[in-house]
């Protein structure tokens, strides 16, 4: 049925994925048969399985190989109907593995879909996340058409029948599962593997006095430094006041250094033009984005005439964080920049639906570390289809500041 490769037991600790294996998370309200589901799937005894409703407490992330499809991650969660303080923090938990998963597979029972798939359901459109549903103990209660309609005609997937007591359909599950699968699920997750290697030297620049709340490095430092160590690169943190010095003995030579955009015009000119040089807020928009769409767009910032409409679509709801002051800073910096008069209308990433687009001259995504992988190339492709330029903060902060050829150069084969 399945060849079983390698197996993990250790809990969710990380929602890192940097390898290029599909992860598929399996969901469903309590005692729905979630683990037991897993176990079918992996055909091995991983997944812990008890009569007692509510056995999985924290998300657990299992590897192994399915015939016709692969290496596979598969996380088994908690169920998605528990209640009451812990019951509620457990649910965040598990909806926290949509960042990282590929494909969903959803557990009912009794031909019940009501509200907590439904929600479900729209987190995973929102992540644009494709699913597909399986009607689990069909042998208690067998599923009916009107259910089959209504959850294939509503969300264009698959519900499947099936027993984990008799599981004759696992084959058609398997199948399903390839096909929902996005090709992109087989790519290499890593932020940087496409520019480094073994036992290069990196180096991460920050300011003298660290802004970030509680003297902390920012979340994006936090993902670029994990994923330059998972791909076993010698990574170096360094004050701008010590840049100058370091870069003098230091041997080797970094092979790229990266830092924030306020930092670049004084390390360029540290930096020989044969030694790369880039930014957080670039290396974050090349990962997240579209880099090609972002060089040709961008510079098209410059060409806006007078009365031209600059949209920002603000992925943070909250005020008072850096991502939601990228909204605020722009207007200055972009005015100051052309010298023109522009006019600015701001709306939150959850009200784009109405929004017409090529109402607009340019569009820049603020807060776009905010958003994964796949709600940032959903957002890009509903964008891309009006034919208006898009970028994102930082490529614009970028362009401003006159490194944004330089900060680019290292993506570009």
């Amino acid at each position: 049925m399945t060849e079983q490769i390698k197996i993990s037991f250790d809990p969710l600790n990380s929602l890192g994925k940097k390898d290029s294996m599909p992860c598929i998370g399996v969901f469903g309200r309590k005692n729905f048969g979630k683990s037991s589901f897993v176990n079918l799937l992996a055909d091995g005894e991983l997944a812990l399985v008890s009569k007692l409703s509510g056995t999985t407490k924290e998300p657990s992330k299992f590897s192994f190989n399915i015939n016709n499809i692969g290496n596979v991650t598969l996380i088994d969660t908690s169920g998605i109907d528990d209640y009451g303080e812990a019951g509620e923090k457990r649910v965040s938990k598990t909806l926290e593995t949509l960042k990282i998963i590929d494909l969903a597979i959803i557990l009912i029972t009794g031909n019940v879909f009501a509200e907590p798939e439904k929600i479900l359901v729209n987190k995973l459109l929102d992540y644009s996340i494709p699913f597909i549903v399986v009607h689990n103990k069909s042998d208690l209660q067998e599923l009916s058409d009107i259910t089959r309609r209504q959850v294939e005609t509503a969300y264009q997937t698959k519900l499947i029948e099936f027993s984990c007591t008799d599981p004759v359909n696992l084959s058609v599950i398997i199948s399903n599962i390839k096909n929902f699968i996005p090709d992109s699920a087989f790519e290499s997750k890593s932020i940087l593997g496409k520019i480094v290697s073994k036992n290069d030297l990196i180096i991460l620049a920050v300011p003298d006095q660290i802004s970030a709340p509680d003297g902390k490095i920012t979340l994006s430092q936090i993902e670029i430094t994990r994923d330059l160590l998972d791909n076993n690169c010698l990574t170096l943190f360094v004050k701008q006041k010590e840049l100058s010095s370091l870069l003098s003995y230091v041997n080797p030579k970094p092979v790229l250094t990266i830092l924030p955009t306020s930092l670049f015009n004084i390390a360029a000119e540290l930096l020989p033009l044969n030694m790369q040089l880039t930014s957080y807020g670039v290396v974050m928009a090349q990962y997240k984005g579209d880099l090609n769409k972002y060089i040709e767009d961008t510079p098209k910032l410059n060409l806006l005439s007078q009365e031209n409409r600059i949209l920002f679509i603000q992925s943070s709801t909250d005020n008072t964080s850096p991502e939601f002051k990228e909204q605020e800073e722009l207007p200055l910096l972009i005015s100051n920049h052309l010298r023109k008069n522009i006019e600015f209308v701001s709306v939150n990433i959850s009200d784009i639906s109405n929004i017409c687009f090529n109402q607009y001259d340019f569009i820049i995504i603020c807060g776009s570390s905010l958003l994964t992988s796949k709600q940032m190339k959903a957002l890009l492709a509903t964008i891309m289809k009006s034919g208006v330029p898009v970028s994102t903060y930082d490529m614009v902060n970028a362009l401003i500041h006159g490194v944004f050829y330089r900060a680019t150069a290292p993506f570009i084969k």
